[in-house]
């Protein structure tokens, strides 16, 4: 303390030095500090750019080149598939309106004289076509659409009858966009651009009674090339018993017991015999039990999309932009 007193300016100059020595450090060591999280980053960003650069799908022409095969032989794929589709698509020939009401009408007879005796049908069944039992469609190119759903609804009906279904209860289908006519478009109004579909789904809602082998017959059927030559896919299925409660005592009843008429067994009703020392097994018991659930039938709602592939799935993958654009 008595040199500082003694060397005032000198030790002033000393402490200006170490404050300054002190700040300086503190600059150097914040600036290493920054340094090192900047030289970080950039050998990870670096590391980030040569993975980009080796990946596969980076941005090369040799890349481009290979990206652009793979998607042609794709699109070649897709197009054979949709060519195959319409191959196993029975195929429906052009018909006019007048001519597709005589079909209507004709169906409607057949699946009555197919159905007598072995499956009941509604009395106005007219296969969900009940309008053009009397009307025709709108249009020839209608006509053509609604003949080859005739031919699916009435291949659905086939089913049902060989699956040994007891009754058709409802059977209703989704309309057409054809069946209507279209509503003019106003001058001025935006239109929405129209993609190309390649498929369209029809909706088939139908009420059966049946029992339960019939029912698994009748899904397993429906997915079957062999069986239901059109497209369909099983929605909804809904199953409920036909008798919602049990059945009361006393309306239970059982099998009335043959009575002896000479003197036999009532088991048997057979005459009596002398006893013997030979062995036979005892006579069947009498009946006592009757089953009380489990024998009635079911009431089924199906609802089923009817696929109809467009034409223009033959070529669709030929639509679709080529890759970078």
């Amino acid at each position: 303390m008595d040199w500082i007193r003694e060397n005032k300016p000198l030790a002033a100059i000393l402490g200006v030095i170490i404050v300054g020595s002190l700040a300086l450090g503190y600059l150097l060591f914040d600036a290493w500090s920054t340094y090192e999280e900047t030289k970080e980053g950039y050998l990870g960003l670096g590391t980030q750019v040569a993975a980009l650069e080796g990946a596969r799908l980076s941005p090369t022409v040799n890349n481009l080149q290979v990206k652009q095969a793979q998607v042609d032989e794709y699109g070649k794929v897709v197009n054979l598939l949709g060519k195959t589709l319409l191959g196993l698509q029975p195929q429906v020939a052009p018909i006019k309106d007048i001519e597709f009401q005589a079909k209507l009408k004709t169906k409607i007879s057949e699946a009555r004289q197919a159905t007598q005796s072995k499956m009941q049908i509604p009395a106005d069944f007219a296969f969900g076509f009940e309008d053009y039992t009397k009307n025709l469609p709108v249009s020839d190119a209608a006509a053509t659409e609604l003949s080859g759903y005739l031919d699916a609804m009435d291949e659905l009906v086939k089913l049902f009858l060989k699956c040994n279904v007891q009754s058709v209860d409802e059977l209703q289908r989704s309309k057409l966009a054809v069946e209507t006519p279209a509503a003019p478009v106003q001058q001025g109004a935006l239109q929405q651009p129209v993609t190309a579909a390649i498929l369209e789904k029809r909706q088939i809602s139908t009420v059966l009674t049946l029992d339960q082998g019939a029912l698994q017959l009748l899904v397993s059927r429906l997915s079957s090339p062999s069986e239901m030559p059109f497209f369909t896919n099983l929605r909804l299925l809904r199953v409920e018993n036909q008798l919602q409660d049990g059945p009361l005592r006393t309306a239970v009843r059982l099998p009335n017991k043959p009575l002896p008429t000479n003197g036999g067994t009532p088991a048997t009703n057979e005459p009596a015999k002398e006893q013997s020392d030979e062995i036979k097994p005892p006579p069947a018991a009498p009946v006592d039990t009757v089953s009380v659930f489990g024998q009635e039938l079911l009431k089924v709602r199906l609802e089923i999309d009817l696929v109809k592939i467009l034409d223009a799935a033959r070529g669709v993958a030929a639509q679709a932009p080529a890759p970078g654009r």
